[in-house]
């Protein structure tokens, strides 16, 4: 059940209108570390908004260290965001935010492209059949420190129209995924490697061919081991990536 009044007014961003709610809730305890954030979907019924507007609700609530992803459980409210919350407001340093990652800008292309053999095996498709490619490139500034791409099924693609955009999407894909074709991640494979430049990926990141990069490539699955997504994305050396994961359950 999504909380907060419904009554939103301008000139205000709805976005921030929401986020400031979900920001008090957050605060009081009355969203908890851990529990889920309203949907997209949720929100968009509950403050009568468009998905773009809910999108950014949750990317806003990333940004500010306020929001996790948690695969299987949609977004979920972050350790420590309570209290992060309190320090901001008291003005104090105790409790400093996460660090941003360092892409704040991200640049989108996709196109329909014939999948190669072995990323159409993961697919489940005939080999050289087009495919959705979607490659995001993140940017510190004009540097490049990261890219990606990513492959969808023909499946996954036709209930999820904005993959095939040619922008970022706020939330990312696979919450945009689990919003618009009700299919949400619940496994991941991921296997990682240090590897020389390829000529691709060092045209993409400005670095010379060759030059040691880490790979890693990541197969996302549904509740019924369906194929989601498969991304490969390629970071340069000197550049970390910080994951984040919520454990939510042991055996």
């Amino acid at each position: 059940m999504v909380k907060g009044t419904a009554e939103l007014q301008r000139p205000v961003p709805l976005y921030m209108q929401v986020v400031r709610q979900l920001r008090a809730q957050i605060a009081s305890g009355e969203l908890a570390e851990g529990e889920r954030i309203p949907s997209q979907r949720e929100m968009m019924q509950h403050w009568r908004i468009s998905m773009q507007t809910a999108s950014k609700v949750i990317g806003a609530l990333k940004t500010e260290g306020l929001a996790i992803p948690s695969i299987g459980r949609d977004t979920i409210v972050a350790p420590g965001a309570a209290t992060r919350i309190a320090a901001t407001a008291a003005g104090t340093a105790q409790v400093p935010a996460p660090p941003e990652p360092p892409g704040n800008d991200v640049k989108a292309e996709a196109a329909m492209t014939a999948a190669p053999a072995d990323v159409a095996e993961i697919l489940g498709i005939p080999s050289g059949r087009r495919a959705l490619r979607r490659q995001e490139t993140h940017l510190d500034k004009t540097t490049p420190v990261s890219v990606s791409d990513t492959w969808f099924p023909p499946a996954v693609t036709a209930e999820a129209p904005l993959l095939t955009e040619n922008k970022p999407l706020p939330a990312g894909a696979l919450a945009y995924i689990a919003e618009a074709a009700e299919q949400r991640v619940t496994r991941a494979v991921e296997e990682r490697a240090a590897l020389p430049a390829d000529t691709d990926a060092a045209r993409a990141l400005n670095v010379q061919p060759d030059s040691p990069v880490l790979v890693t490539k990541t197969s996302y699955y549904g509740a019924a081991d369906q194929i989601i997504a498969y991304s490969e994305s390629t970071v340069p050396a000197g550049n970390w990536r910080v994951l984040s994961y919520s454990v939510t359950g042991t055996r």
